[in-house]
């Protein structure tokens, strides 16, 4: 082995030859030895074991690039149409799409208050449709709550990359809008490969074949009859994987003691394995005026077959309800279906092209776990924990958690939170999500979709207890009246990601 530092590098960096990775002997891969027999190598640079694959039959780079930027407790107070926060980003690639996330709180204060907050690239919107996220509130509530929003956008050039943030009011003058109160708030930018000419089985990748279904279709609806809002057909390559299968989206209800779920069918039928991809919106007591506002729904559903599948997202009635009340989805915004294929469980995370290079992945090791109806009723504890195997000591953990929750009391707070071995992640910031509610209605037993996606970096390699948690606010708030995953779906993924390659 050279003296001289080679290590596995990104694909970008097509100078970097890494010609002096030898095959690994036991000592070299004691730390780690990999599933596939004959496939450890060692990162002379970082002085780590990786597992090798190979890009045959593959014709596609899907993810790429990530970048997070984070920032707790940003507390701006802002209502006008402004860049509020901006992100250099340094586009690689002129091919691949630009998928953009914001993942932090956001207020709309006063009755039939409307708020806009979107992402803008090199000073546009995107042209596929304006990314963004829009909340509106029939009665004079004040919602501090946590929000996400996403899409990819096609078609930007590579170079740096202005990523800016705005909000405004929705074409109206009556808003009060708040952004990042009390918790971490994120925008992670990465590069997806949208390209639709790729075909191949791609068996070293852990993710591949994505594909996002952009929808501009607003429905509004009091019927309990079933009504499929969106339908796409996707190309399945391999049987053996999993679909990872998420829609984002504005949904928009009022009515008391009602309930309308929204679920995936794949040819015609829910997921078995491991369960339902599905959500609720619900409010049984309480305030029962309009709230509309953008979701994201995220799971996987195993041993669907290869090829051609139809997939539908779904809106029924609640099980035990008569009335759905009245519900609108769509709502002014951008709609999407995102489907991708992923081997869970996959340690390859280097691959060596023909000529000899050998390129580290940016995703792989994705561990996903989904149950069905926790119904967790208590205000504070740990809600779910898994136990993931970390690999490398130089990757960072990603995780995200798709459910549904409850904060009921007015004047309170609850905050949702991922920890890692009983410890909050510190670097870049920590993963909570918080929800404080008034409402000149009183307390409002509602139930909504909720959804985390975070990064944590600098954690050890080995096997690390990731905890779902449930609690107090940062704030002085008394805790709420809180309840988790109430007669749905709780869909955790944790993956290693490696940033910037």
């Amino acid at each position: 082995m050279s003296s001289q530092p080679t290590g596995i590098y990104g694909i970008n960096m097509a100078s970097d030859v890494i010609n002096e990775v030898v095959e690994a002997d036991e000592d070299s891969c004691q730390i780690r030895s990999c599933s596939q027999k004959g496939t450890c190598r060692k990162d002379c640079t970082n002085s780590e074991s990786v597992c090798l694959g190979s890009y045959s039959d593959c014709e596609e780079w899907p993810v790429s690039n990530i970048q997070i930027n984070a920032w707790h407790n940003g507390n701006w107070g802002h209502d006008n149409a402004k860049p509020l926060l901006t992100v250099n980003y340094n586009k690689k690639y002129d091919w691949t799409g630009l998928k953009v996330q914001w993942r932090g709180n956001l207020r709309v204060h006063r009755a039939g208050g409307c708020g806009e907050w979107w992402f803008t690239f090199n000073g546009q919107d995107c042209p596929q449709g304006r990314i963004s996220f829009r909340r509106y509130t029939g009665r004079l509530t004040n919602y501090y709550q946590h929000s996400v929003f996403e899409g990819i956008c096609d078609g930007i050039p590579k170079g740096t990359i202005p990523v800016k943030f705005y909000l405004d009011g929705c074409g109206n003058t009556n808003w009060d809008l708040y952004t990042g109160w009390y918790q971490a708030n994120f925008i992670i930018v990465e590069e997806i490969d949208t390209r639709p000419t790729s075909k191949g089985l791609c068996p070293s990748l852990s993710v591949f074949n994505i594909r996002e279904y952009d929808m501009n279709i607003y429905y509004s609806t009091s019927s309990t009859n079933l009504q499929v809002i969106a339908t796409v057909v996707y190309e399945k390559r391999d049987p053996s994987t999993a679909l990872r299968a998420v829609w984002k989206g504005n949904l928009g209800k009022y009515g008391s003691n009602t309930c309308a779920r929204f679920y995936f069918r794949f040819n015609g039928n829910e997921c078995g394995n491991p369960n339902t991809i599905d959500t609720v919106c619900s409010i049984l007591s309480g305030d029962s005026s309009w709230i509309r506002e953008d979701v994201v729904v995220d799971g996987m559903c195993y041993q669907l077959p290869a090829g051609p599948l139809k997939v539908e997202f779904v809106m029924g009635l609640c099980i035990g309800y008569t009335s759905i009340g009245h519900v609108t989805t769509g709502w002014d915004t951008r709609e999407s279906i995102r489907l991708e294929e992923v081997r869970l469980g996959l340690d390859i995370n280097a691959i060596q092209l023909p000529s000899g290079k050998i390129y580290r992945l940016p995703v792989y090791n994705i561990q996903h776990w989904q149950w069905h109806a926790i119904n967790y009723e208590t205000d504070s504890g740990v809600i779910k924990e898994v136990s993931y195997t970390k690999h490398s000591k130089t990757s960072a953990l990603r995780v995200t958690v798709s459910t549904v929750t409850r904060q009921a009391t007015s004047g309170h707070c609850t905050e949702w939170r991922i920890r890692f071995n009983s410890t909050e992640c510190s670097n870049p910031t920590t993963i909570d999500a918080s929800y404080y509610m008034w409402n000149e209605g009183g307390n409002t037993n509602s139930h909504r979709p909720y959804y985390i996606d975070a990064i944590c970096k600098n954690l050890a390699a080995g096997t690390v207890a990731v905890k779902f948690e449930v609690g107090n606010c940062e704030t002085s708030h008394s805790l709420g009246d809180s309840y988790t995953g109430w007669n749905t779906m709780t869909s955790m993924t944790v993956q290693e990601v490696y940033i910037g390659i």
